[in-house]
């Protein structure tokens, strides 16, 4: 028994020295974020603390460019020991005639994805609209509307709340206007 204990013990040993002592260093802590993104970063941070849910933006890298997708504006590039980096795609649809809400949406989407660790949920109430701001298809989802034809109810703004709660609380209950 004591042979066996010590040939386990030895062939313990062995598999860890055999490991690689060499470890990715963490990137060092950066943040770089375009002045016209930096004030939804600081909303998002604002509505963090409102609801006892305090982030650190602190490391993080917010670029415009293409991103790896097509038919997306937006995406959070996660890889371990890296700073978190969010690529905005500032093509006319999804950045230059989007309205504040939309680019709020958007910023506030993405930052979920990277620093609440959020995925996408494709849940809908029974009324239609989608049940989170984590959705993959519409960033609007408490925003006005560009054209107000037929009759969808247009402007969306009073859902703000309820999008921003479940953001960070992806618990909080039905509201009223989706009963």
């Amino acid at each position: 028994m004591r042979t066996i204990s010590q040939f386990l013990l030895l062939l313990l040993l062995i598999l860890l020295s055999c490991q690689s002592s060499q470890t990715a260093e963490p990137e060092p802590i950066q943040y770089s974020v375009p002045a016209e993104v930096e004030l939804y970063v600081k909303s998002f941070r604002e509505e963090a603390g409102k609801r006892n849910n305090p982030v650190s933006t602190a490391n993080l890298i917010i670029t415009f460019g293409t991103v790896l997708k097509e038919d997306i504006c937006g995406e959070c590039l996660l890889e371990n020991g890296k700073t978190p980096r969010i690529v905005l795609n500032s093509d006319s649809f999804c950045w230059q005639k989007a309205n504040k809400e939309e680019r709020e949406g958007l910023v506030f989407h993405e930052l979920g994805h990277c620093l609440l660790k959020r995925i996408h949920r494709t849940s809908k109430f029974t009324m239609g609209a989608y049940e989170s701001l984590m959705n993959p298809d519409n960033v609007g989802v408490y925003a006005p509307c560009h054209y107000p034809i037929g009759g969808e109810e247009c402007d969306k703004r009073s859902r703000r709340d309820y999008y921003i709660d479940e953001l960070f609380a992806p618990a909080t209950p039905t509201p009223a206007w989706a009963k």
